[in-house]
């Protein structure tokens, strides 16, 4: 799944949420840049709280949203990748 940057919203976000982006803002046209997987920079993004947190701290047991993958223990579910935009552009059009 793409994810795209662009110059009204500071998260990645998939090509539908930015076309209901457009439509709930009555833009007509938007660019995008399309989004790449940070890799080891040591932090992540919680889905939960929407912000980026230090890999090993203030995700586990000690948060009240914590909610392991498998059930047991271990990586949180609402903790996902980091990304950063790239030169790839995509326009939009409404």
């Amino acid at each position: 799944m793409k994810l795209y940057f662009s110059e009204y919203e500071e998260h990645a976000l998939k090509l539908s949420d930015w076309k209901e982006y457009a439509k709930e803002n009555g833009i007509k046209e938007m660019i995008l840049f399309e989004a790449e997987i940070d890799y080891n920079t040591g932090y992540f993004w919680c889905d939960i709280f929407w912000g980026i947190g230090e890999s090993g701290e203030g995700c586990g047991k000690m948060c009240e949203k914590y909610k392991p993958r498998n059930g047991k223990n271990g990586r949180c579910r609402f903790h996902k990748n980091t990304y950063s935009e790239t030169d790839i552009i995509k326009i939009l059009e409404l």
